[in-house]
């Protein structure tokens, strides 16, 4: 006993922390009974329908409001995206076709990249010059 009162006049904050790990100890038993209802389950599963039923309602409303503005929405944006990325693939595909076939019958061994030696002389003068 003198040993436990030492400890509490050296912790001024030890029966402050009982009661909070008491009050935690309660409440945890009392909200596990209360989710562990039938009662709980339904409520969290209408709530759960009407916030999806909200944030479709906001989704919807967003999206018209948007394409009034004649702006993209997210999925054109993906969209975009995915068909960019399929461009850039192809092109590469293309690109790997025409460098090999040209190095593999010794003309791509100049000095030029490869990139500048399959693109065609540029013909066109600038707009400032004249001919």
């Amino acid at each position: 006993m003198a040993e436990q009162q030492r400890n509490t006049g050296s912790d001024p904050f030890s029966s402050w922390r009982e009661w909070l790990n008491e009050s935690e100890r309660q409440w945890n038993n009392f909200l596990n009974g209360v989710m562990g209802t039938d009662q709980f389950g339904q409520f969290l599963g209408q709530f759960t329908n009407l916030f999806m039923q909200m944030q479709k309602n906001l989704g919807e409303t967003v999206e018209r409001y948007l394409t009034s503005l004649n702006l993209p929405m997210r999925t054109d944006v993906l969209d975009l995206g995915h068909r960019l990325a399929a461009i850039e693939e192809r092109l590469a595909a293309i690109e790997a076709a025409t460098v090999r076939p040209s190095r593999e019958n010794g003309a791509g061994a100049v000095d030029e990249p490869p990139d500048l030696a399959s693109r065609p002389p540029r013909t066109k003068k600038p707009a400032g010059e004249k001919s």
